[in-house]
């Protein structure tokens, strides 16, 4: 399940049922996002209240972390998780997807075109 941070009103502050309930998720998820670095508005422990903006910028860097860049003849292998040349030979064109054979460890490899 995607969570979609425009649910988040970027001036409001939210405890974490409010916005566990807002965007969707576990309250547990939301703890583990304080461990890994979300704002919380200092001064406040119970509840715990964590601005808005903060979320949707936690979010987005969280979103921009897990992509991986790929240059000009590269692709993503699905089996590896990073980008990887084709075999030569292999590449295929399938609507808006270029779809090929990883070097590596011979899995699938796709490209939007």
């Amino acid at each position: 399940m995607k969570t979609n941070p425009r649910k988040i009103c970027s001036h409001r502050s939210y405890s974490i049922e409010e916005l566990s309930e807002a965007l969707g998720i576990c309250e547990k998820t939301l703890s583990r996002w304080i461990e890994q670095g979300l704002k919380t508005i200092p001064g406040c422990k119970k509840p715990i209240l964590i601005n808005g903006r903060d979320v949707r910028e936690f979010m987005k860097n969280k979103k921009l972390k897990r992509k991986i860049p790929l240059n000009r003849n590269q692709f993503l292998c699905l089996a590896c998780k990073a980008a990887r040349y084709a075999k030569r030979g292999s590449t295929k064109v399938v609507g808006n997807k270029k779809t090929a054979v990883c070097r590596v460890c011979n899995g699938k490899m796709s490209r939007i075109i």
